[in-house]
């Protein structure tokens, strides 16, 4: 049976993923992999585009808009006595060098590019990351060397965006194989309570194939920007419930 096959059966059927318990371990591991990247490419894509649409417009804010401003020993000053903010198609650019705007602030934004008192801010696709002027240690910085530094950053912006793809499809596809593990260890109790007999391996694999289900269906929900409250328990619980149900498949245990 191919990967392709074996996804779409896993997110419905019970009947046919514990059929899976019996195939090799490194097709299993091959289809933990092939999920993790199935899954991770919608954000992939969004992220991109995000961050590539957030450069272009705060280099061309810098160019025609946004106020002068200096960064001298990792804090960062403007004669501007309140917020700059600047929307457009669905992408913000903020400078406040006064301490008003907050992290909740920011969040009431889909994508960001903000310029704070003591921190550079970044939300692309749902993403935040922050880097506190401080690394930079006592060097000068003033509006025309960021405007030189975003224009040397949109020639990189490719390389870029290709390492911070691949350093989180490591990341997400190690804690899938942990989460994998996890679900099989609850798995063993499960096999108890309903009088079945499995051994670990064969519980890890039918594991692999049960996340299915609710990965999916998050990668949806993050692909069409739809927040979902306990979006954690959500998870495990459906993840649970599809691993009983898988359990439940195979033939009871002999008294």
């Amino acid at each position: 049976m191919n990967i392709v096959k074996q996804l779409i059966l896993s997110l419905y059927s019970p009947k046919d993923i514990v059929k899976f318990r019996f195939q090799g371990i490194g097709k299993t591991i091959g289809y933990i992999f092939f999920l993790t990247f199935l899954t991770t490419l919608p954000f992939g894509i969004i992220f991109s585009l995000s961050l590539k649409n957030g450069v272009e417009e705060f280099k061309q804010s810098l160019e025609t808009d946004i106020p002068s401003f200096q960064l001298s020993n990792g804090h960062l000053t403007s004669n501007e006595k309140k917020p700059y903010i600047q929307t457009e198609d669905d992408q913000t650019i903020i400078l406040d060098t006064t301490g008003t705007i907050s992290m909740s602030d920011i969040n009431n934004y889909s994508n960001v590019i903000a310029l704070l008192p003591n921190e550079l801010v970044v939300k692309a696709g749902g993403n935040v990351s922050k880097m506190p002027y401080s690394v930079l240690g006592t060097i000068e910085v003033t509006k025309n060397d960021v405007l030189k530094f975003s224009k040397d950053l949109s020639d990189l912006l490719p390389i870029i965006i290709m390492i911070s793809m691949v350093i989180l499809y490591i990341f997400t596809t190690a804690s899938k194989f942990i989460g994998v593990t996890v679900l099989a260890v609850i798995g063993l109790f499960i096999q108890n309570a309903v009088n079945r007999k499995l051994s670990f391996r064969h519980l890890w694999r039918l594991s692999a194939y049960s996340v299915t289900l609710p990965t999916v269906f998050f990668a949806l929900m993050d692909a069409f920007r739809i927040f979902v409250p306990f979006s954690f328990i959500i998870y495990w619980a459906v993840a649970i419930i599809m691993i009983w149900l898988v359990i439940k498949e195979v033939p009871p245990r002999r008294v």
